[in-house]
């Protein structure tokens, strides 16, 4: 099964209703920097769906902090709040509507949560509590807001592609199309794999991800629109990385050498080499997490022991065995602790520093220091591999289109109107619906 086939059937994400109630509970080992931010406003109360303002639009006018809170918790897909047109082409005419939006701004926080798992909580994300309520770690933004502003980016970015490729006559595959008519089959695949997860229905499992505000029709219009993205970014991609030989990839390289240099991505060949780690016993110190200086003297004092010792039978063979047996670093062990092929900018900077100096002959050893200890290293070869030229071209190809989606997106702008926008609050529901669960079980004996 292909990948789009995995988003199109399984939706790529794990159902909130579990999501919800499981979050935050664990704490991480060790968290990323923090950063705090206040709300530009105090979260009004939270909104109803009928409290939309059909009658006055103002496309462009307004930004995401335009409401304190657009959470609702009653929402159906045909009411007049989830059909509202939130956003509008150049034309003037209806680019989504707040059924649209449900899934992309879902996404872009089940996104997030995948990405930053329990270590969300120390940006201040709780996730047992309404999004509008918490500040997010973007300056004048709540979470809600962060979020939303998300979303309509990915759209923006989404129609505009979308756009382009129809422009040019996009049309689905058999395939793609066969893919988005199952999602309304009873009998198809998607409704089967709904009820697998104990759904009474397709529709029952999006809405249990998205929302009460969004239906079958929503989620194939969503799935139409990111075919057609899709497959123009992969077109160009293919074109842009075709016409990015190796020629052009080295005058690139050249031009941009400094900016390359900062990111250790030097213009030499691929080298294999063997090492054996000591890193400092005991533990360290817990308010600096440093290890002590006799620490760092016993491993130093053991990597040249170990030195001593291969120097009697100096060969690869006996260097392999004596990695395998005293080596720390677990991932090379089985191996005889070999690393092969690899490029300027995959191994910490006074390992890679050795091994890249383009002095260094086969059979060439030396000691080098790094935060994870001594490196004893064995220069196996430098190989034909020309790994910083893939570097390169990926850059070069992500840089194009960067700018072909920049371009695009101006050709096909779109205007929102955040006045208009409501907002499914999925974790208020999903918490209502684990409070109304214990209360079920509440009379039910234990044991």
């Amino acid at each position: 099964m292909n990948i789009r086939k995995l988003i199109a059937l399984l939706l790529v994400l794990s159902l909130c209703l579990s999501l919800f109630t499981a979050c935050g509970q664990a704490e991480p080992e060790e968290a990323p920097t923090e950063s705090t931010t206040t709300p530009t406003t105090e979260p009004s109360t939270q909104a109803t769906e009928e409290d939309a303002d059909s009658e006055t639009f103002a496309y462009g006018e307004n930004d995401v902090t335009a409401k304190a809170d657009y959470a609702v918790t009653v929402a159906s897909p045909a009411s007049d709040a989830m059909q509202l047109p939130i956003a509008v082409n150049a034309e003037g005419e209806t680019a989504m509507t707040n059924s649209d939006l449900q899934v992309y701004y879902w996404l872009v926080f089940y996104d997030f949560m995948s990405y930053y798992g329990n270590y969300a909580a120390y940006f201040g994300l709780d996730y047992n509590k309404p999004l509008a309520q918490q500040p997010s770690m973007m300056e004048n933004r709540t979470w809600e807001q962060y979020f939303l502003e998300s979303a309509m980016t990915q759209f923006a970015k989404n129609y505009a592609m979308a756009m382009a490729a129809y422009a040019e006559g996009y049309t689905l595959s058999e395939e793609d199309q066969a893919m988005i008519d199952d999602l309304a089959d009873p009998q198809g695949e998607f409704a089967t794999e709904s009820m697998g997860y104990g759904f009474e229905s397709a529709e029952a499992y999006v809405q249990a991800n998205f929302g009460m505000g969004v239906d079958i029709d929503t989620y194939q219009d969503y799935m139409r629109l990111y075919y057609a993205a899709f497959d123009y970014n992969s077109s160009n991609e293919a074109v842009f990385r075709e016409a990015a030989t190796d020629e052009l990839m080295e005058t690139y390289y050249l031009e941009n050498a400094e900016s390359f240099a900062e990111s250790r991505v030097v213009n030499v060949n691929n080298v294999t080499v063997r090492h054996i780690l000591i890193g400092p016993e005991g533990e360290p110190d817990v308010v600096t997490g440093q290890y002590s200086e006799e620490a760092w003297a016993a491993a130093e004092a053991k990597i040249n022991d170990i030195y001593a010792q291969w120097q009697e039978n100096p060969t690869e063979e006996n260097f392999s065995a004596m990695a395998t047996e005293l080596t720390h670093d677990t991932a090379s062990a089985e191996s005889g602790g070999l690393y092969e092929d690899f490029t300027t900018n995959a191994m910490v900077s006074t390992f890679s520093d050795w091994c890249f100096d383009q002095t260094r002959q086969p059979g060439d050893t030396g000691i080098v220091k790094s935060d994870y200890g001594y490196h004893l290293i064995y220069f196996v070869e430098q190989t034909e591999t020309r790994g910083w030229l893939e570097i390169v071209r990926e850059q070069y190809v992500n840089e194009q289109l960067s700018a072909l989606v920049a371009a695009t997106m101006e050709q096909y702008p779109i205007k929102v109107d955040y006045a208009q926008i409501r907002i499914f609050d999925m974790i208020t529901y999903s918490l209502s619906l684990t409070e109304e669960d214990s209360h079920d079980h509440a009379d039910e004996p234990v044991g």
